[in-house]
């Protein structure tokens, strides 16, 4: 009986110890798919034997605005939303009648919406998610890469409001600004919300969390503040005269000061800036710099056609021009470069480190891992 017992613990201990063996070795293998350009959902699509399209035409979407998402391309067209799947077919669409649409996306998601009106169409790479309605004017509308949205309308009483809905397209937090007007708003993963407002005594960013009414941080800056991004240690805000890095509670701790020159273009990232600043005298030098999330000058380099766009992602950063898109490293040394003198408009990184260009009829993938257009 008890030679019985230990044979059957004997088995058990194997058992838990191939258990624990195949865990190990599947974790190794996660970390290891994880570095590759493009991570694991990369890697599932190659094993599938999933094609990337390197070619994308909507000559029926006039006056397209396109943005690449991860593998897909979004169209914001007069007529509607065209939403192609990697493989270049149209995988959604959704008529509307709309003057002045606009498009924002974050990795998987994206939106489409009518500025002035009341409709946010809220959708994914694959399918169309909900439609929202705001009872306010449209101002801006944010997504991140998790599915928030963020909504930034007029409202009667207010100069403003923000409403942040989930992924299943549900409302789960309001705010309203008091004598100062709404420009846009950022969510931060689930929890955070930064605002930037306008307002007499010049541009403000209000700090809060979406499980509390109480506001968190406030900072006042005199001038026009344009854009902000979360970052790895805090935010980064663009001016029209500087660069500033704030801590997670939106005290000051550095600038980068345009000293007299002027903001063509801007990129910001959780971990890098990017900015593209000329001379305002005729036939003036032009400069891309790039600063850390910290604060530290990481590269500059001089430019001599206008950027049309600027994207970052992975530590990587894209610059299209009128006939070319440059790629450079975080440092800005260059890494590839692609001709694509189609009328490029967009340039978007994608997670395998290839980049999509769109113009107003199509959109071409330079550097893809299967040769084409490369």
């Amino acid at each position: 009986m008890a030679e019985k017992r230990t044979k059957k613990r004997s088995v058990f201990r194997l058992f838990l110890i191939l258990i624990l063996l195949a865990v190990a070795l599947f974790a190794v293998f996660l970390a290891v798919v994880s570095q590759r350009e493009g991570g694991i959902r990369t890697f599932w699509r190659e094993l599938r034997g999933e094609k990337t399209a390197t070619e994308f035409f909507f000559e029926n979407a006039s006056h397209g605005d396109a943005l690449g998402m991860d593998y897909s391309l979004a169209v914001a067209a007069d007529s509607g939303l065209y939403v192609f799947d990697p493989t270049g077919e149209i995988a959604l669409t959704r008529l509307y009648a709309w003057q002045n649409q606009a498009l924002t996306a974050a990795g998987q998601y994206g939106a489409v919406y009518d500025v002035g009106g009341d409709t946010v169409i809220f959708f994914k790479e694959d399918k169309l998610l909900t439609e929202l309605s705001s009872p306010y004017p449209i101002v801006s509308v944010s997504v991140n890469d998790l599915g928030y949205v963020a909504v930034c309308a007029e409202a009667e009483g207010y100069k403003g409001s923000v409403t942040v809905y989930n992924s299943l397209g549900t409302a789960i937090y309001r705010w309203s600004a008091g004598n100062a007007r709404v420009l846009s708003a950022k969510v931060s993963g689930r929890d955070q919300l930064l605002v930037l407002t306008i307002g007499s005594g010049g541009s403000r960013l209000v700090l809060l969390r979406l499980d509390s009414e109480e506001l968190q941080a406030e900072y006042t800056f005199p001038g026009l503040m344009i854009d902000m991004a979360f970052t790895e240690s805090g935010i980064t805000a663009v001016t029209t005269t500087s660069l500033i890095g704030l801590s997670g509670q939106l005290e000051e701790r550095w600038t980068k000061d345009f000293a007299g020159r002027f903001l063509e273009r801007y990129a910001l990232s959780g971990g890098l800036a990017v900015i593209a600043l000329t001379d305002y005298q005729v036939g003036g030098g032009r400069t891309v710099e790039s600063w850390s999330a910290s604060g530290g000058s990481r590269g500059v380099i001089a430019l001599l056609d206008a950027p049309m766009d600027m994207d970052i992602r992975d530590g990587h950063v894209a610059v299209l021009t009128a006939d070319r898109v440059t790629v450079y490293s975080d440092a800005l040394e260059e890494t590839a470069k692609y001709d694509c003198g189609f009328g490029a408009e967009h340039v978007s990184l994608r997670p395998d480190g290839s980049v999509i260009c769109a113009g107003t009829f199509s959109a071409y993938v330079y550097g893809d891992k299967q040769g084409e257009n490369s």
